[in-house]
């Protein structure tokens, strides 16, 4: 079982050596993957949108669901990284990524995996996270977890990376209330409500 050792954000230079800007063609593109550059704002409010005109429990499935489709995208860049490194180091791009791409600082507690045997067990602090300040900014404090995009995006990522269902839960979050949003996964039937 590999485990985290330090962890340095300062180190994102060789990804963002992977991201490039075409002004002849108005394209941005991070590794092979085409990106978007948008205002926080906007996506807060298509986010409300969804929210206001679907409902919370819709527009969570929906948000969840977009989440983990950019979480399986990034593993792929990790996947091809995982060549050249740890399977801890090269894991981590994918919360490294997500830090790059402006949603949320991601500060590892805990990290311990093995692909081949299929263990994982990974707990995260969210710092800045857009998705529970603009829920709070809309809706106030809320009696759940609300970052479905980037719980998603966790759920995806790891699961591809991994090989296997990587479920995460919020167990902290800052549109309930607290400082900072904490995230714990591990394979899903190790979760005792995994039938639900």
């Amino acid at each position: 079982m590999t485990r985290l050792r330090g962890y340095d954000h300062a180190d994102n230079e060789d990804l963002r050596a992977q991201v490039h800007f075409c002004a002849e063609t108005g394209q941005i593109w991070l590794h092979e993957h085409r990106m978007l550059l948008v205002h926080a704002e906007a996506q807060a409010s298509l986010r409300k949108e969804l929210i206001d005109t679907l409902g919370m429990d819709r527009a969570q499935g929906l948000l969840t669901r977009m989440g983990y489709a950019s979480g399986v995208r990034d593993a792929e860049l990790a996947r091809a990284r995982a060549q050249s490194l740890d399977d801890v180091d090269a894991f981590m791009t994918g919360p490294r990524l997500h830090t790059l791409e402006g949603i949320v600082r991601v500060v590892p507690v805990r990290l311990e995996m093995d692909r081949v045997a299929g263990r994982f067990y990974g707990e995260f602090i969210w710092e800045n996270s857009w998705e529970g300040q603009w829920h709070r900014h809309f809706y106030g404090t809320h009696s759940e977890p609300v970052c479905w995009t980037q719980i998603g995006y966790a759920c995806g990522y790891t699961s591809a990376f991994m090989g296997r269902p990587i479920l995460y839960k919020e167990v902290e979050c800052v549109g309930m209330g607290n400082n900072n949003c904490r995230i714990i996964g591990k394979p899903i039937e190790e979760w005792p409500d995994a039938d639900e």
